[in-house]
């Protein structure tokens, strides 16, 4: 299985976050979450808020939330670009709980439509942390 593998890496402006080989990769696309295989059609994708899943050639599997980015797959190399990342196992649950209801809050009262703008996505990235942490555990 080692010859059908996919080189992977995740990149934000501050670092380079996961660089490695997999089996399947799973992003949230903007019009759709999809799925990276071996031999995936070369495509370039705008990417949403979401939770991003990365499967090894022993079937471990790797959870993390993302921000907004694009991801481009060209001849089994994956390319992320994402404006944040958390590593599901370093999600701290209480915070990013809090975090929710407080841009929950923003969202539905702030009268700045930027402002509730912002809380919106503010609300996505905690839910995105929260859904990473959920299904990290889900498989230990």
């Amino acid at each position: 299985m080692a010859e059908h593998l996919l080189s992977v890496s995740i990149v934000t402006p501050r670092t380079t976050a996961f660089v490695g080989m997999a089996a399947a990769v799973s992003v949230p696309g903007s019009q759709s979450p999809f799925q990276v295989l071996y031999n995936h059609a070369p495509i370039i994708s705008s990417l949403d808020i979401g939770v991003l899943k990365i499967q090894d050639a022993t079937n471990n599997v790797s959870f993390f939330a993302t921000r907004e980015g694009f991801v481009e797959v060209l001849k089994n190399v994956v390319n992320i670009v994402v404006q944040d990342i958390q590593l599901a196992s370093e999600v701290d649950e209480v915070r990013a709980q809090n975090d929710l209801e407080v841009a929950k809050e923003k969202a539905s009262s702030d009268p700045d439509r930027a402002a509730r703008d912002v809380a919106h996505k503010d609300r996505h990235w905690a839910e995105a942390r929260l859904r990473a942490a959920r299904l990290q555990k889900e498989i230990v």
